[in-house]
């Protein structure tokens, strides 16, 4: 962790100081929510605005203001700067010749305290734990800086509209100042970002000019409400540039996606605009641009504010280069909810409109149908999830097909032979459909010829046969007769594999959910044989190519392998985090809810429940570890040097030699697929150092030269007899490096000798020739 400098402690204090004080006054100050407008001499109330207090007491529209705390309505600053009444002890109305007093003003509803004051509090209190840990855990960089001041602006800036809505002086200038320079900021932050990435597609005068119009924009402001003269039509200029800094924010942002949409950097670009859209959306298009062409605000400021809460999440990737979650899923989530509820919505609101007739206005029709339609996405994400976790608890398992098919999923990785396969898929369906007897027979398309694994009736065969015959089917289809129902699980020009049964046990007929689970396990089923016999033939076809002599297989095929293997990881590291990681974070959380909650259980219980969570705990992170050695996390986005220094000091903790790892003659721009070699070569090196080497230095230089890339590596630990290479190749994992770096045409040379160390050298070139892709 590095130690806070002197100005990032003077922003520090800035920030807490700043939402203290304005957190102190939305407390103290009721939100009366009067707006006026002069009629000559007079202040009429036009509009109350809603949840506020005057809305609460019902404060008359179109009565005019006496007095504001004993004096002249005129001599108050809300009333004549902006045209609000607020920040008053007491005032008096005349509605209608009628004089109407108030003095016992108290503090505001519940749902303004909800949005102008305890959100906006959780959320700097977010922002802060956020900014904690990018101090403590990524490497000090000037974008990581600029982030962190970008989260605490937006923090500081949601508080502040507690105050501005009080017309309150610190809280009106923070708000403007801090709502204009956070755009800048985070143009500011991509353009520092992404140099370091090398990306660069925007100059940065941009941003240089956008904090010269800032300053001036925000003297102005300062200016106006210093001197108590607040011009009405320097209102909507703030916004005005607001809304400009949005809009240049966003072309930046989407221009960089247009350019580097099919590029490495594409991902990273795609979660900045996604993030922004979901931010900035809602407070431009149903607030800021209605209120500055029709007067008028589809969504209250407060509601816009809590979208603020998708900027921490998104950036936060990426600094740490952690995929906090996955963004394709979610969105495509988002986008079939959205689809399902934007009709339910539109008709409750008309349903809302007959009913209600004309005692709402259009702007709250529209609100009333955003409102509707979050609340029914919330609702079906929630129910997405509840399904998930509770599933398993309403229903039984046994009658679960979602959970039959993970089960026959994990029995399949088990078997070998077809045989074997049909097994297990009839005891499946047999405990899960609950049915009678159940037979598996196959039959030449074009001999009577059969092969039964069971003793099957003869009747049934010609029954069956007679349906065969006078219809056409594929995989997965189903026969349901009067003697029962088979589905087909294997089709071929020579044979087709049936599973029959004599029908359910409760004599009805399949519904069309068991009829969906039978199709699709038989499809999965058919897959998974079909695989054992391409798999098997191409294992035979394999062992043909291998050479002799030098026991390596074809370039080509050593390609072909290691990219198999590589996919094969990626998937797994995949299934690991998406279903064990995530059942291990579940029982976690519901043990750390029990031993927290549960005040009644007896001490040596919750001693007993502790040690488990810690051993669920390790288990978590040993599932992280494994996860990231199969697929390094993220290592297009950091690139080859960076992701070998993460590699290296992971070593290092686990082990007890120190690295020294060099790279400054390397600069060359490498494809994923040497990328990936280099890290794997030299896992592989570092994996043999502390297995086998009791070595206490190891030295690793990574270089390119003209056309080719150079990787160095020593240590000073035993060594090993090089007479014996063959057999020390497969002992240690050196022929996986050896076959790697052949697939990438070339060099390995190793020196060694026992209780002289260990030295390699790995070259090949990465930009000699076009390859063919395999």
């Amino acid at each position: 962790m590095r130690s806070i400098n002197t100005k990032e402690l003077l922003i520090l204090l800035f920030v807490l100081g700043s939402a203290s004080y304005i957190i102190f006054v939305s407390v103290t100050q009721p939100f009366l929510g009067i707006e006026l407008e002069k009629n000559g001499e007079q202040f009429e109330i036009t509009h109350i605005n809603g949840d506020s207090w005057g809305d609460k007491q019902q404060v008359p529209l179109g009565a005019t203001v006496e007095n504001v705390n004993g004096e002249s309505p005129g001599e108050h600053y809300t009333v004549t700067m902006f045209k609000t009444l607020e920040n008053a002890n007491s005032f008096t109305l005349n509605h209608d010749g009628e004089f109407l007093s108030y003095e016992q003003i108290e503090q505001s509803s519940a749902t303004h305290w909800a949005f102008f004051i305890i959100l906006p509090i959780i959320f700097l209190l977010f922002v802060l734990w956020i900014s904690h840990l990018v101090n403590k855990k990524v490497n000090k960089r000037y974008s990581a800086n600029l982030l962190m001041l970008f989260f605490l602006m937006i923090a500081v800036g949601y508080i502040s509209n507690g105050g501005a809505v009080r017309a309150d002086f610190y809280s009106l200038f923070i708000n403007v100042f801090l709502f204009l320079l956070a755009p800048v900021v985070l143009i500011h932050f991509l353009y520092k970002y992404f140099s370091e990435l090398g990306v660069y597609w925007f100059s940065k005068n941009w941003y240089q000019v956008l904090y010269i119009l800032v300053g001036a924009v925000t003297l102005l402001e300062g200016y106006f409400i210093l001197t108590n003269q607040y011009p009405s039509v320097y209102y909507y200029v703030p916004r005005i540039f607001l809304l400009g800094l949005y809009i240049i924010s966003f072309f930046i942002i989407f221009r960089g996606l247009f350019i580097h949409r099919n590029h490495s950097h594409g991902t990273l670009f795609k979660y900045v605009s996604i993030g922004m859209t979901v931010g900035f959306f809602p407070y431009i298009f149903l607030y800021l641009i209605p209120a500055l062409l029709l007067d008028t605000k589809f969504i209250p400021i407060e509601f816009a504010g809590a979208f603020l809460t998708a900027l921490p999440v998104t950036f936060m990737y990426l600094i740490t280069r952690e995929r906090l979650i996955d963004i394709n899923f979610y969105m495509g989530r988002l986008r079939y909810y959205l689809f399902l509820s934007s009709i339910p919505s539109l008709l409750i609101t008309i349903a809302l409109v007959l009913f209600l007739r004309d005692s709402v206005s259009v702007v709250h029709y529209i609100e009333i149908y955003f409102i509707i339609n979050v609340l029914l996405i919330v609702f079906l994400s929630l129910k997405e999830i509840l399904d998930f976790k509770l599933q398993q608890y309403l229903f039984a398992a046994r009658y679960s097909y979602q959970e039959s098919m993970h089960r026959m999923s994990k029995d399949m990785k088990d078997q070998t032979n077809a045989v074997d396969l049909m097994k297990v898929l009839r005891n499946e369906i047999s405990n899960v459909l609950n049915v009678r007897e159940i037979y598996i027979y196959s039959k030449h398309n074009k001999k009577p010829l059969y092969c039964v694994y069971d003793p099957i009736p003869e009747d049934y065969i010609e029954h069956v046969d007679y349906h065969l015959t006078h219809h056409s089917y594929d995989i997965g289809s189903i026969i349901e007769t009067e003697k029962g129902f088979g589905v087909i699980v294997g089709y071929s020009l020579e044979k087709i594999t049936m599973l029959w049964c004599r029908g359910k046990k409760d004599f009805t007929r399949l519904n069309r959910d068991e009829k969906t689970y039978l199709q699709t396990i038989s499809h999965n089923a058919n897959i998974a044989i079909e695989n054992m016999n391409l798999i098997e033939d191409l294992l035979k076809e394999l062992r043909t190519l291998r050479s002799d002599q030098t026991q390596q297989y074809p370039a080509w095929l050593s390609r072909l392998l290691f990219t198999i293997a590589e996919n094969q990881r990626k998937q797994l590291s995949i299934d690991l985090h998406d279903t064990v990681l995530q059942e291990q974070l579940y029982l976690y959380r519901r043990m750390d809810d029990l031993v927290s909650k549960r005040k009644d259980l007896p001490k040596t219980l919750v001693t007993e429940l502790n040690m488990f969570k810690e051993s669920i705990l390790d288990s978590i992170h040993l599932i992280r570890e494994t996860c990231n050695e199969l697929r390094p996390a993220f290592i297009e986005e950091l690139g080859l040097v960076h992701s070998l220094e993460d590699l290296i000091e992971q070593y290092q903790l686990r082990s007890n030699f120190t690295v020294y790892f060099s790279h400054d003659n390397f600069d060359a721009e490498l494809d994923q697929e040497r990328i990936l070699a280099i890290f794997r070569i030299v896992q592989e090196l570092l994996s043999n150092a502390m297995k086998h080497s009791e070595a206490k230095i190891v030295k690793l230089s990574l270089s390119n030269l003209s056309e080719e890339v150079t990787l160095l590596y020593s240590d000073d630990g035993q060594g090993m007899d090089y007479s014996f290479q063959r057999d020390l190749f497969s002992h240690i994992g050196l022929s996986g490096i050896e076959q790697r770096v052949h697939g990438l045409n070339g060099r390995l040379h190793i020196d060694t000798s026992p209780d002289q160390g260990f030295k390699s050298m790995v070259t090949f070139p990465y930009n000699s020739r076009k390859e063919a892709k395999v």
